[in-house]
């Protein structure tokens, strides 16, 4: 976009080729204060939402390429809710159900509430060019837009986010999200291909288990995920486990931008995930071993964070197996 952040980042310690190094983690302050610059230069109240239509897929990593070969929406959204943290660990995607409607939520585990507001409009502007994966990329897929902020400060500007988005934005709602009637999530994608699919999962989960050995976040994740399974995750435990104090601690994942509950919640849909995707256990064997008395629970804990119930996503994740 015509920014020189080099001399930011120098000021800050970092080299620039951090950015060209896939398996680098950017640290969320920093991130924070590249965005205070890009601001303070440029002067746009929509930066965020303007950078959104610059990002190709590719910048999303392995999941930007999934979607590609995705069979519809449901399965995409699916795929964000699994593999998302190999992205960040300062944002969550959920599908939240509504009478008549389904929500495609995003939300920033942030305290910097310009922070928040900037990567909420980027995501969901980034989220919205999936429509022109669409066999009919002209249909009209969304009812309306929500922004948990306050609406931009000119009539312009506001203007520009309905017609980029083609549908009502509201702000200051409950939630972030793309709106839309449930028969959209279904609707084919053009370049849906199971095979490639798989292969790329396959690659997703490759990286999954090699980041667990990188970064302070990725070492929490990876502590809790086997915190989880002994039955024996708590915040105090982590702490214990990295041999640093629960307030040590506490600093240590904000500067992620996260909190522990929210890293907690990560690794176990993730865990949920790969029992229901792999292996033939029940689903009140697997409410069991992620520390549920009873599989009730459960089911409206992974619905809630899915849109799915377990055996519901047990039935899509083996659909695509070649």
């Amino acid at each position: 976009m015509g920014l020189n952040l080099d001399t930011l980042l120098e000021r800050e310690g970092y080299d620039t080729r951090l950015w060209l190094d896939e398996q680098k983690e950017v640290p969320a302050l920093l991130l924070e204060k590249l965005l205070d610059h890009c601001l303070n230069e440029t002067g746009d109240e929509l930066f965020g939402f303007h950078l959104a239509q610059r990002v190709r897929p590719e910048g999303f990593g392995v999941v930007g390429y999934i979607r590609q070969a995705c069979r519809n929406l449901q399965d995409f959204i699916l795929v964000c809710i699994r593999y998302e943290h190999l992205i960040s660990g300062f944002g969550k995607t959920r599908l939240l159900k509504e009478p008549g409607l389904c929500v495609w939520s995003w939300s920033a585990h942030t305290l910097n509430p310009t922070f928040e507001r900037h990567a909420t409009e980027f995501i969901l502007a980034a989220l919205n060019t999936t429509r022109s994966l669409l066999k009919d990329p002209q249909f009209t897929w969304l009812t309306e837009v929500r922004f948990t902020h306050s609406a931009p400060q000119t009539m312009a500007a506001r203007k520009e986010v309905e017609a980029h988005f083609g549908c009502r934005v509201r702000y200051n709602q409950k939630h972030n999200g793309l709106v839309m009637p449930p028969e959209t999530l279904t609707l084919p994608f053009n370049s849906a291909d199971p095979g490639l699919m798989y292969s790329l999962e396959k690659h997703a989960q490759s990286l999954e288990s090699s980041r667990t050995e990188k970064g302070f976040y990725y070492h929490a994740y990876k502590i809790t995920r086997e915190q989880i399974i002994s039955r024996q995750a708590s915040k105090e435990n982590l702490a214990s486990a990295l041999g640093i104090s629960s307030r040590h601690l506490h600093r240590q994942l904000s500067r992620e931008s996260i909190n522990y509950r929210a890293l907690h919640e990560q690794a176990m849909l993730t865990l949920a995930i790969e029992y229901l995707s792999t292996g033939d256990r029940t689903i009140e064997t697997i409410a069991m071993a992620l520390g549920y008395t009873e599989s009730q629970s459960f089911i409206r804990w992974f619905k809630k964070q899915t849109g799915q119930t377990p055996s519901r996503y047990r039935e899509i994740s083996l659909s695509r197996k070649p």
